[in-house]
């Protein structure tokens, strides 16, 4: 369902992914519509522990303009509209799994909504 959702939105090229995940669903190669399984950032010589990362950075220099978290890699990352970064377009921020419990729920959202943004989500 996850690789499904961002071929709807764009496909890897437009979507910046921070999960858990190590593998993901991409086009093979001069493929017409074949899909197969690859560790993420594989093509792009990422190695694994730095997809995220890199992933963070695409979405933050604006290259990928939507990005897909999950609890597993949100820790630590902040996603706001920053003065210091290139990407300050306004964010929308939308759960698709609301957390058990409101803490976490909270700290989600200040994913995209901090100090020092050019505007809030």
């Amino acid at each position: 369902p996850l690789d499904q959702l961002i071929w709807l939105v764009g496909g890897p090229e437009a979507v910046a992914e921070m999960t858990g995940r190590a593998g993901q669903q991409l086009r093979k190669e001069g493929g017409e519509g074949a899909l197969e399984y690859c560790k993420r950032g594989a093509r792009e010589g990422i190695p694994h522990k730095d997809v995220n990362r890199a992933e963070r950075q695409a979405f933050m220099d604006g290259t990928k303009l939507i990005a897909i978290i999950s609890e597993a890699a949100s820790c630590g990352i902040s996603l706001q509209a920053d003065r210091r970064c290139l990407n300050q377009r306004r964010r929308l921020h939308i759960t698709l799994e609301l957390p058990w419990s409101a803490e976490k729920a909270l700290q989600q959202f200040g994913r995209t909504h901090r100090s020092n943004q050019t505007s809030a989500p």
